[in-house]
């Protein structure tokens, strides 16, 4: 059977309980073990702050005494921000607005917990990387996951660190110039712009590129990931439909205004991950929710 588990580090107060189901993340090749065991340093590191449970799939343990290596956490029951993002082309505008206006928050205030509190980048943020979990209101707990290329900002990064997916990467980091290119919190709040909009968008803005690698990495490169979007008839649409809405209950101005700071193309014209949230808290005071009992992941009965 092997040794038991681990756990992460020296235990700390206890913020959550024992979940009836677990996930397993197992790596393929015997050789990952220094990228699993970096994960779960920094995963220890994230833990030993109070609320991280709130922001973070918890982590329970890494097994190495098996052939290849094994992190345990609590299951999310209810998929990724990347399946959601698919299944919300089914619904009604104010439905996809509900589901928009209930997970932003949650992820603005994630990155901000792990920049400003834990000081750390995550390096690799996409819808994939962002599961949920059901609950009783029927709206999901949006988390973030796979840290396996973050790192402690204060600390050099890794060699596992870095990498990344194209689609969602800041203009500056497919520079050639070592000093851009390192993941940053600037970066990491691009990544989560370009997800957002992903979802206000019902896909990746770039997906009319992402069979073509050179036509790609020169439109991420550009940093104009709103106006690629917009080319996109079904797109433009959708986020049409979603303004109108948007409007209808006394949201101010444009809503893609929500995202569009964070996706600016000089990192230093960027919100932080403190300013993203003022602004996104203030805008939503003002905004009505649909009343209407919601069930599941934003379907009405």
């Amino acid at each position: 059977v092997g040794r038991p588990l681990t756990p992460p580090s020296t235990p700390h107060k206890s913020f959550f309980g024992l979940p009836q189901h677990y996930a397993i993340k197992t790596a393929t090749r015997s050789d990952a073990a220094a990228v699993f065991q970096a994960e779960a340093n920094i995963l220890t590191h994230i833990q030993s702050y109070d609320s991280s449970a709130d922001y973070v799939v918890p982590f329970l343990g890494l097994c190495t005494s098996t052939p290849t290596p094994s992190l345990l956490f609590h299951c999310a029951d209810a998929g990724t921000l990347e399946s959601l993002t698919e299944s919300s082309t089914s619904l009604s505008p104010p439905e996809v607005l509900d589901l928009f206006l209930h997970v932003m928050p949650q992820l603005t205030h994630a990155l901000s917990f792990l920049h400003t509190t834990t000081n750390t980048i995550h390096a690799d943020i996409k819808p994939a990387n962002i599961l949920l979990n059901s609950t009783i209101s029927g709206r999901p707990l949006a988390r973030l996951a796979d840290f396996s290329t973050a790192f402690v900002a204060s600390a050099q990064p890794s060699q596992h660190s870095g990498g990344g997916t194209w689609s969602f990467m800041a203009p500056e980091q497919l520079s050639l110039d070592p000093c851009l290119s390192t993941p940053s919190f600037s970066s990491d709040i691009y990544s989560l712009g370009i997800t957002l909009l992903s979802f206000l968008c019902g896909g990746n803005p770039f997906s009319s590129l992402l069979s073509n690698n050179f036509r790609l990495r020169e439109a991420v490169k550009m940093g104009d990931a709103i106006s690629w979007g917009m080319q996109e008839p079904a797109f433009e649409q959708r986020i049409g439909a979603l303004q109108k809405d948007w409007e209808g209950r006394g949201g101010e101005g444009n809503l893609l205004k929500l995202v569009a700071g964070a996706v600016r193309k000089k990192r230093e014209d960027r919100w932080d991950a403190g300013e993203w949230c003022r602004r996104v808290d203030e805008a939503l005071v003002k905004v009505k929710r649909e009343k209407e009992e919601v069930v599941g992941l934003g379907i009405r009965c």
